[in-house]
């Protein structure tokens, strides 16, 4: 529903009807041809919104007063939704999730790619909470606050969200933020850790980047820490190629141990390093696994290239089935 009004400036207030969803959840509706921009809005929903950035092309607006809303919102499990820019579609049930992406995906195919398939096949599901085992967290300390941040980046924002938990990352690191930032304001560079890379698969692995170098009383609160809440630390001075591994029994810095994870219907065992790419849902890792060898139908007479094979996820279960592959 368009204004009447054709006056968009910033500040201006406007009741629209959204009309659909963006690649990042935004929600999108026209006023007088121009599109505008809202979050945390799903299509259907009337509101009043106000304009806080008007440019030749576009706005974007923020919510004044949700006036009808949508049978498809839920309550957002996550308590800083809306704070937090790690998810944007908390506010709609998982299932409207998966149709919304879906849509997206198909219209980017016949629109940018000018194809369009002729089958769809069903969406994949997991768990909606707790899946994720790759992950980046940030870490800031804020003079103005006296505080240690740790967490994500706001919406939007280069600052880091003052969160104790996060819903999405698996449990045994999303649930401990609190015990991570008191760990980090203990040390000496508390100050010089701007990240700490999250892998979790047979064990939990914890990469913290560090500007400045760590003394040995530092390293003894990392090892202590390691032994205490069962993880492996790992400390990276510079580029990827600079993780080491902390010793916790001598404090000596060595090549990093392999994680693990296991395929079992293939009976392999994927050993990574916690800087490799994996899939970050390991349940949806195995459905996609099973769903490309069932299309392929490979039989021990077929050759099989793999390009950009990476750690063999999916080149090793399909050499279990064809005559050889290439990665």
């Amino acid at each position: 529903m368009n204004q009447k009004s054709t006056i968009i400036v910033k500040g201006s207030v406007h009741q629209v009807t959204i009309e659909s969803l963006t690649q990042d959840s935004r929600g999108v509706c026209h006023i007088d041809g121009k599109a505008v921009f809202v979050s945390d809005v799903l299509p259907g929903e009337e509101l009043k919104l106000r304009i806080v950035r008007n440019k030749r092309r576009f706005a974007e607006a923020s919510i004044e007063e949700l006036l009808q809303v949508s049978p498809k919102r839920v309550e957002p499990p996550c308590r800083y939704f809306g704070l937090c820019g790690g998810c944007g579609l908390q506010h709609l049930h998982s299932d409207e999730q998966l149709a919304s992406k879906e849509q997206i995906l198909l219209e980017q195919l016949e629109h940018i790619g000018h194809v369009k398939p002729q089958s769809v096949l069903p969406m994949m599901r997991s768990e909606t909470l707790g899946y994720r085992r790759k992950a980046r967290v940030g870490v800031k300390y804020v003079i103005k606050k006296e505080r240690l941040l740790v967490g994500f980046r706001e919406r939007k924002s280069p600052f880091i969200a003052d969160m104790e938990a996060c819903q999405v990352l698996h449990p045994s690191v999303g649930q401990r933020l609190t015990v991570l930032r008191d760990l980090i304001a203990g040390l000496s560079i508390f100050d010089a850790i701007p990240q700490v890379e999250v892998a979790v698969a047979d064990k939990v692995a914890l990469v913290f980047r560090h500007l400045k170098d760590l003394s040995v009383e530092d390293q003894q609160k990392l090892a202590e820490f390691a032994q205490k809440q069962q993880v492996e630390v790992y400390l990276q001075s510079a580029g990827p190629d600079s993780i080491v591994w902390l010793n916790p029994d001598s404090l000596m810095t060595e090549s990093p141990p392999p994680l693990h994870y296991l395929l079992d219907d293939w009976q392999l065992n994927m050993a990574f390093q916690p800087s490799d790419f994996v899939q970050i849902n390991f349940d949806i890792n195995q459905k996609m696994i099973a769903q490309a060898l069932s299309l392929l139908e490979v039989t021990k007479s077929d050759r099989v290239l793999d390009l950009f094979c990476g750690l063999g996820n999916f080149s090793l279960p399909l050499a279990r089935q064809a005559d050889q592959v290439i990665g």
